[in-house]
Parts: C-alpha cells; structure tokens; sequence
C-alpha cells in the first residue's frame, strides 16, 4: 500500500530539490517547487557523480546525458609537496567499469531542469520562502513578501547547507561554519600540462594548501585551491599575485591553468558548513539534501547523497501506509549512510584543511600506505564510491560495475 496522492511543496530548486520534485510529481503526487531566483540558476563548482548518484540518474533517464557531458573519472590521486603519493584509489579496484563522472554543475542542473519541466510538477520562481507555518499535520510556507501558500500535506526543504529555514523550523540544529572553504574556477582544459588521465587530482603542502583539479567535461576543469573561511568574507579581495607565486611553486605543471585563471581573476568563493539534525522532519516538514547533512567537500558525496534522498523518499511514500509511517521510514533508509558520510567527512577534513601540521604529517606518512593495505584499501575506495552504509557495512556493485538502487 502506498500513501494516497498529497499536496507537496519543495523549497529550493538545486540537485536534490529538483530529483524530489520530478520523482515525487511522476509518481502522481500533486508537487510545487518554490525557487527564490528568477530564473532557477546552478551554485557552486564542478561536482563528482559517484556510482551511487548516476544510479539515481539512471533512474530518471539521464545517466547517459550525464555521462556525455561529463568527463570518466577513474580515481583519485593526491600528491604532496614533495612529490609523494597522499592519496590513490581507483574505483577499477571495485570492478573494471566502475566509475564516477565529473560534470559541471550548470550541465547537471540543465539536465534535471529539463527532466523537471517534464514532469507534471509546477514552479514558481521569484518566490524567496522565509518561513513555514505548521497547522497541525499540514503546513504553509510563506514568502519574504508575507505571502503565504498551501496548505500542503507536506513541506520538502532542499534550499541547501546555509539553509535559512532550517533554524527557523528546526533551532535545535547545528550548522556551524567550517573554518575553512576554498575558491574555485571553471576553466578550459588545453591539457597544458601531464596529467594522469581521467583522475580527480590534488597538490597539499601541509594542511594550510590544496589545490585540486577536476575534469568536468566539454574541455574544462574546475580548479580548487583552499584557503580560510575569514579569507572568503564578502569584498575581502584575494591577492592573486600571492596566489599565483604559490600555486605554481606547489603545481608548476599545471602553470597553463593556473594563468589562466591569474589573468581572469575568475575564482568564486564557497564556505561549508557541517550540518547535524536531530530527526529529519518536522511533523509534515521534512529536510533533504545539504540543508539536512551539509559536509565539507573532502569524500565528494554532496550531490549524490542527495540524490540519494530524493529517491529513497519517493520509495518510501510509495511503501508507507500513512505520510507519518513512511516519513520513519525513509529516516531508516537513509540515516545510516548519511551518518557514515557525515562523521567521516568531519573527521577527516582536519588532515586536509586546517591549522594543525601535525595531522598533515600523519596524513603524508600514513594514508599512502593505507592505500595499498589489503585491509584498508577497499574500506577507502568504497568510501569514494558512495558504497559506505557504515563503518562496518557496505554495499555492493552489480556485475557491470554499476550501483543498484534497492527499494
């Protein structure tokens, strides 16, 4: 039995809002999706699909798109100031074609914007929701101008890790900044320098400097290079002189990319935010994606995680007996892996990102060689997969190399 057709609301028109939104509507929900922009426009850097995200596309018909305007990805290697191997794991260890896809976001939110507008959901764009007002077990959200709309069986919030309804709906939760972010560029790849093929690559010196360079397809890469959140303040200016000297003392190979981005002066900023809830909803208010398990971006699980929750809450409707039982149950669904993935993230972002040296002396001296353990090693890769559903469990490729979605 699957609970009855309900009146739904989806708050943010990102990665995970826009999958729930069009899951949710094709399976005969009636679904409008408030976008405070305008026109509904992708935020943030290039990203990487893991296994477990392209399942999620497969099943809303976009794998192959994603693939075709993606780059393969084949693993990921970090390297130090010396030259040492950090970090490198190849998702081949898990099975031969398995692999994840690096796409620009704009390519991404394109694809579930189509997908969307062919679904029979409907989206008001303009609409900025600061607000939602429970009465009893349905909800109305309400606008910046005082407006309100609904009421609705249900409220799925996905406006992302800087959420601002979720403190005003949920003020037990935490949020606070990591203290440090990074900035970030788009750029053409000419292939300018010797790259490893196919791989999510990375320069550390220490734990005060990372760089990183992703191939998201349609000859361009998306640089990262790390620095303090009170360095990403609006209108505090980045000094790109300092930033060039160093970046290619720490990378001269990649001295082609890195001018261009000099010369451009085109980094954008992004600051994360480590988010813990104490339950995923609300009575009929329900968060999703970054506004429910925001991270740093250190395993690479943003995107697909919810991707992730848009499916599973699709699932777990069409299985419950009622919106209550069905919202437990997707809880149980997702609560372990998302644990994982949150407690893993914040522990291990220290090593990579902070003001403690030591830890990036253990990082270099020990996580090369965790790499090459056979006890250690497919614990690691399966973390970058997206497969973890525990310290202790995980889940498994098909024998094509792909993620199987479960019900």
């Amino acid at each position: 039995m699957s609970v009855a057709a309900l009146e739904i609301a989806v708050v943010g028109c990102g990665v995970a809002g826009q999958a729930a939104a069009t899951f949710l509507a094709d399976a005969g929900h009636r679904v409008t999706v408030f976008e405070r922009f305008a026109e509904p426009r992708p935020l943030g850097a290039g990203l990487l699909l893991q296994p477990t995200g392209l399942a999620v596309l497969r099943a809303l018909g976009l794998e192959g798109q994603a693939e075709r305007l993606g780059a393969r990805i084949d693993g990921l290697l970090g390297r130090n100031d010396l030259g040492h191997t950090v970090i490198d794991l190849a998702y081949a260890d898990l099975h031969p074609e398995a692999h994840g896809v690096g796409i620009h976001r704009g390519a991404l939110f394109g694809l579930l914007q189509e997908r969307l507008q062919r679904s029979p959901a409907q989206l008001v764009t303009g609409a900025e929701i600061v607000d939602i007002e429970r009465d009893g077990g349905r909800a109305s959200v309400v606008e910046a101008g005082g407006r309100r709309q609904g009421p609705f069986n249900l409220v799925v919030v996905a406006d992302g890790t800087h959420s601002q309804l979720r403190a005003r709906v949920m003020p037990p939760a935490r949020a606070p900044l990591y203290p440090w972010g990074c900035i970030w560029a788009t750029i053409p790849d000419h292939r300018s320098f010797a790259t490893a093929p196919g791989m999510l690559q990375q320069r550390l010196s220490g734990t005060t400097t990372m760089m990183g360079l992703l191939p998201v397809g349609q000859g361009l890469a998306t640089l990262f290079w790390s620095l303090p959140a009170a360095a990403l303040e609006p209108g505090r200016p980045i000094d790109m002189d300092s930033w060039r000297m160093e970046a290619l003392a720490l990378w001269p190979e990649a001295a082609g990319l890195i001018e261009q981005v000099a010369d451009a002066d085109g980094f954008a900023r992004a600051t994360y935010r480590h988010v813990t809830l104490p339950s995923w909803n609300v009575g009929p208010v329900l968060f999703i994606g970054d506004a429910a398990h925001g991270t740093s971006p250190q395993l690479g699980q943003g995107a697909n995680l919810g991707l992730l929750d848009a499916y599973v809450l699709a699932q777990a409707l069409a299985a419950g007996t009622d919106l209550a039982a069905a919202l437990a149950l997707f809880a149980r669904r997702r609560d372990p892996a998302v644990r994982f993935y949150r407690q893993a993230s914040h522990l291990l972002t220290p090593f990579f990102q902070s003001d403690r040296p030591l830890l990036g002396w253990a990082r270099d001296a020990l996580m090369g060689v965790a790499c090459l353990a056979p006890g250690l090693s497919p614990i690691m890769t399966t973390t970058l997969a997206g497969l973890r559903r525990g310290w202790l469990s995980t889940d498994m490729l098909d024998g094509e190399g792909r993620y199987r979605l479960g019900s």
